[in-house]
């Protein structure tokens, strides 16, 4: 017989199958939750695989957030904003996601802005200046970026 959801039944297949999913990239609790539950694992038993995998060192909420925090800032380009609403999304604690921005260098934060306000700047069709601030504007806080620093390196940038 071919099963297409996890068998509930065999918890020790079920915590090796789940530390190979924690393995592979760090993940945070409510993304092991979900997987279990798509796995059809029995409510009750999903505490207990948590709790097991936290003892091991497979799931580690602050390790996630610091892992996720950087990724998302050196590979996307986002701004802490964006990153913290989606830790917050995840469940992470507030804790937690304090500890991931911190390791954001302030420095390379601010390079990293200035290099998004630039390339978008050269992106932009010439229109009156009031469009082109404004639509940089938006770009970055889309990005997640604070305002406060997005006006203040569109000054010294002159834009």
């Amino acid at each position: 017989m071919i099963r297409s959801k996890m068998d509930s039944s065999e918890p020790e297949m079920i915590l090796e199958k789940i530390r190979y999913y924690c393995g592979y990239e760090e993940r945070c609790i409510s993304d092991v939750e979900k997987k279990l539950e798509g796995w059809s694992v029995q409510k009750k038993r999903i505490p207990g695989l948590i709790n097991a995998l936290q003892k091991e060192g497979y799931l580690d909420e602050e390790r996630f957030a610091k892992a996720f925090a950087g990724g998302k800032f050196r590979l996307n380009k986002w701004g802490r904003q964006k990153i913290e609403f989606e830790l917050k999304q995840r469940g992470v604690p507030e804790l937690m996601i304090m500890e991931g921005l911190a390791n954001i260098d302030e420095n390379e934060y601010n390079q990293v802005l200035k290099e998004l306000i630039l390339r978008k700047q050269k992106e932009l069709k010439p229109e009156t200046d009031l469009k082109i601030r404004e639509k940089i504007i938006n770009f970055a806080l889309g990005k997640g970026y604070e305002l406060i620093l997005i006006l203040d390196m569109m000054k010294n940038l002159k834009i």
